[in-house]
């Protein structure tokens, strides 16, 4: 195949009349062997969205800030879509961020700067919403693509690993002598927000389907959480006369559903590896089991609760200034 210098490509806005499909394609052909089950249910709702006139109609029409990825910027070179950009917006607690997402160069196509000049035309579109920064996840193995995003201004934020339990099966619980299990007491709220808080930072937890004041043992979040039917379960480890951790289970609509951890940072690997298996044991609806973690820490009790490392990613920022400095970087 005949490569060409960038020059000769087209970088323009995403169209959801003809687009669709191609960036599908696209996504699939990049990131296909790094997918997991909700990767290859996006993928589907943009080719089910590419053939609902209906649904398009209302794309066109719908402002930008809508939670669907659909928004973004394609290189087009030889008749054919060979990069894709998303840029996908997150409204939470009064405050917008937008997430760059999908940045995918067709393999024939790469090492020739396209990613860049995608990356540099997102970065000059979300500036000009007037938004603090621009977020975007990479991969920790990833080293090109790293290595590009810190020459445009990215900076590092967090590391995280997700762990997921695919197996039904409930591992055998081993014996953790003078711990004990118990439901989630009210005292327990205060130590358990500043867990949370610790293993859950603002730099992250925008992004993430969390929002610690639910677990509240008060009257009115009991009433929001029935209002939202929304369901959580609190379960505790106690050992040496004191909390050690509390592990709280969350419905999904997604693939898994969500474990979210709060220990006693001196605590951390023993009170991990004793609430696994225990909740697993205690779970009656055997979905799988998704938990976002700091990177490289207690892996080694995720990995004896039967948990797999689904990705590691690093999670970077872009401050945007008053005045654009993009024009330089290109």
């Amino acid at each position: 195949m005949h490569i060409t210098s960038p020059a000769a490509g087209k970088l323009r806005s995403l169209n959801t009349r003809k687009d669709l499909l191609p960036v599908a394609d696209l996504i699939e052909l990049c990131f296909g062997r790094q997918m997991d089950a909700d990767g290859w249910k996006y993928v589907h709702t943009i080719r089910q969205a590419a053939a609902d006139r209906n649904q398009i109609r209302w794309m066109l029409g719908a402002g930008e800030r809508i939670a669907y990825p659909l928004h973004g910027y394609v290189w087009e070179e030889d008749n054919q879509i060979i990069g894709n950009l998303s840029i996908i917006p997150f409204y939470k607690k009064g405050v917008w961020r937008y997430l760059i997402a999908n940045v995918a160069v067709h393999p024939e196509y790469r090492r020739r700067g396209i990613a860049r000049q995608l990356t540099l035309k997102a970065l000059e579109h979300i500036q000009s919403l007037e938004v603090a920064s621009a977020w975007l996840q990479v991969r920790a193995d990833n080293a090109a693509a790293i290595h590009l995003y810190q020459e445009l201004g990215f900076l590092e934020r967090a590391v995280r690993t997700t762990w997921q339990r695919d197996s039904l099966l409930t591992p055998e619980a081993p014996a953790y002598p003078g711990y004990k299990f118990t439901g989630r007491a009210p005292q327990d709220w205060e130590l358990q927000r500043r867990w949370l808080n610790e293993t859950y930072p603002p730099d992250v937890i925008w992004n993430l389907p969390l929002e610690p004041e639910r677990f509240a043992p008060s009257l009115w979040q009991k009433f929001v959480r029935l209002l939202n039917a929304e369901d959580y379960r609190h379960w505790a480890v106690r050992g040496g006369g004191k909390l050690l951790g509390i592990a709280t289970w969350q419905a999904s609509t997604l693939h898994a559903d969500y474990l979210w951890l709060a220990t006693d940072p001196h605590e951390e690997q023993e009170a991990i590896a004793a609430l696994l298996p225990y909740i697993r044991g205690h779970l009656h609806n055997y979905r799988p089991l998704s938990i976002n973690y700091p990177a490289y820490r207690a892996a080694k009790s995720f990995q004896q609760g039967g948990f797999r490392e689904l990705n590691t990613l690093i999670w970077m920022e872009h401050p945007l200034a008053s005045s654009s400095p993009f024009a330089t970087l290109s």
